[in-house]
């Protein structure tokens, strides 16, 4: 049985799928009508804003029912510009992660070197990965402390980490997927919440940074991701060249 899955569907129907026993869930949702991913249904394109909070809210509840008990999620969300104001997205979302039963626990901050330019705003150098908990105390690694700055006086456990992430897109050979986590972030996170044979859920695969993490890590894991036709080619392509066996991942 493969320690490695993919399901090409939506993760609104990830009870499909029998996923269970989930240690920790990370991704990046889409934002909201901001980029379009070449899927059908996808969420967040083309669609109100409530509509894409509710089906969020779908995906947050299953998340809560396949996660074990002392499981942890972690969402990477920013605000968004919207006529000329801010949509606080991170806001909606710790109301909705409340309302389902879930602690929020800490804000973790990922400081971009790489920050994308504004015309209207200042210079976005920075996103927000939100922290839950399940049950009411978060377990960690205490004993790992990731720092990047150089200053007098070094703070344990910072929640501030700077690493830089690819500028532009990836993907061109197949389809362009404009926003990547880099792999060492997510494995500093897999190092902190989880151990050895863990499951890792991550709802919106994209390029497939998680996996690779999990492949790296010696950790379970299981991803879905909504366009099969493209970004099954991209996840192999970027699997591979982090010298991993892509024959290792089952695809549904």
């Amino acid at each position: 049985m493969s320690q490695y899955k993919i399901f090409f569907d939506t993760s609104e129907n990830m009870k499909k799928h029998k996923v269970k026993d989930v240690k920790l869930m990370i991704t990046s949702p889409p934002y909201w009508d901001l980029k379009d991913y070449e899927a059908e249904n996808q969420i967040g394109y083309n669609e109100d804003y409530d509509t894409y909070l509710n089906r969020l809210y779908k995906v947050w509840k299953n998340t809560f029912d396949v996660m074990q008990k002392d499981g942890v999620a972690i969402i990477n969300i920013n605000t968004k510009s919207f006529k000329s104001s801010l949509k606080l997205l991170p806001n909606d979302f710790i109301k909705q992660m409340q309302k389902i039963g879930f602690y929020f626990k800490d804000v973790h901050y990922w400081h971009k070197s790489s920050g994308i330019p504004a015309k209207n705003n200042l210079k976005d150098n920075f996103e927000y990965f939100l922290i839950f908990s399940k049950s009411k105390n978060i377990n960690f690694k205490k004993e790992i402390d990731f720092f990047d700055y150089k200053l007098n006086s070094r703070p344990s456990r910072s929640n501030i980490w700077n690493v830089n992430k690819k500028f532009g897109s990836v993907g061109k050979k197949f389809m362009i997927h404009p926003a990547i986590f880099p792999v060492n972030y997510i494995s500093r996170m897999l190092e902190i919440f989880t151990n050895v044979n863990d499951l890792v859920l991550e709802p919106f695969m994209g390029s497939g940074t998680t996996l690779i993490s999990c492949m790296q890590n010696n950790r379970k894991f299981v991803g879905f991701e909504l366009n099969n036709k493209e970004y099954k080619e991209l996840i192999k392509e970027n699997v591979k060249s982090h010298d991993l066996d892509f024959s290792l991942v089952k695809v549904n």
